[in-house]
């Protein structure tokens, strides 16, 4: 009576299910209209136990063969891309763009900067001044705990911050800008 296989297939071996549906695509990816057909490479064959039918997953349909009267995509028209890229320089020169990105800038690099020489100054500390920093503030809490905390409420904080700044000042004009461009792009 022949053994039936009860686990999974050993190292160096495979379904014989896995192997067939990767030779089809390889076969259909190489019959592209217009170019060369490359013969698809076959595997070399190991001898593999017979899966028990009770395993055995459904056999996989091959991917259906594309139309050989398809036609190729064509290329884009030079113009159109010129014209939105013009569309988007201008957009760029505009006052209301300029507006928006001062806002930005005016926000962002003075908290960044802020945020940089607080985070600095807190390992500066921690490096030049060790007694400070183990100076109890309350029970177990020193001052090194306690500035390090002070460091995740700040950056919470700035978030808060960035998000309400950038709602209450630049999103409704980048969104009447962006409404602006796309009209103009149809």
């Amino acid at each position: 009576m022949p053994q039936q296989q009860t686990s999974s297939p050993g190292q160096g071996q495979r379904f014989d299910w896995w192997a067939a549906p990767a030779a089809a695509t390889a076969s259909d990816r190489s019959a592209v209209p217009g170019q060369p057909a490359v013969p698809a490479q076959s595997a070399p064959t190991r001898a593999v136990q017979p899966v028990p039918a009770e395993r055995a997953p459904a056999p996989v349909a091959a991917p259906a063969a594309r139309p050989a009267a398809e036609p190729a995509a064509a290329p884009r028209a030079l113009a159109p891309a010129t014209d939105s890229t013009e569309v988007y320089r201008a957009v760029q020169r505009s006052d209301a763009f300029q507006d928006i990105r001062r806002s930005y800038r005016s926000f962002v690099f003075p908290v960044s900067g802020a945020f940089l020489g607080w985070f600095l100054m807190y390992v500066a500390a921690q490096a030049a001044a060790p007694g400070l920093m183990r100076s109890q503030v309350a029970g177990p809490l020193n001052v090194a705990w306690l500035l390090g905390l002070l460091q995740f409420a700040s950056t919470f904080l700035l978030t808060w911050l960035y998000a309400r700044n950038a709602r209450t000042k630049r999103d409704r004009a980048a969104l009447g800008l962006r409404w602006d461009t796309q009209d103009q792009l149809r």
